[in-house]
């Protein structure tokens, strides 16, 4: 019993010890973890600034990124006011939408806006 034991704990010893190449490289593989986090919240906080500047409205109805998505679909603000609203529930899902008109199957109902938790919440019977 006591020989296992050993043997055992040996084993799980051998499996940590990392050489100090090892050791280096998951540091800094830590590092850019960290680093690409800090980038991403920095992004998130301007998307958040820029939106509420240029699309308020926009960004209090459906949020940021999801408001930023359809601007960058449709090309520019003024193009996402010109769209009609069947179009715009409909916006990025092209790919689907032309595939059920091809096989004549059912045409999607959401596209990108369905990202929203606006649309999330609604009920069934509200969303179209």
């Amino acid at each position: 019993m006591r020989t296992r034991r050993k043997k055992l704990l040996k084993q799980q010893r051998h499996l940590w010890d990392l050489s100090p190449v090892d050791l280096i490289n998951v540091q800094q593989f830590a590092q850019r973890v960290m680093n690409l986090s800090e980038y991403r919240k920095k992004l998130s906080e301007y998307l958040v600034t820029k939106m509420n500047d240029i699309a308020p409205n926009l960004t209090s109805l459906i949020g940021e990124v999801v408001g930023a998505r359809l601007i960058s679909h449709t090309g520019s603000l003024s193009n996402l006011a010109k769209c009609p609203a069947s179009t715009l529930q409909i916006l990025g899902a092209e790919k689907a939408l032309f595939r059920a008109l091809k096989t004549r199957g059912n045409t999607p109902k959401y596209g990108l806006i369905f990202h929203s938790s606006f649309i999330g919440r609604a009920s069934a019977r509200n969303k179209g």
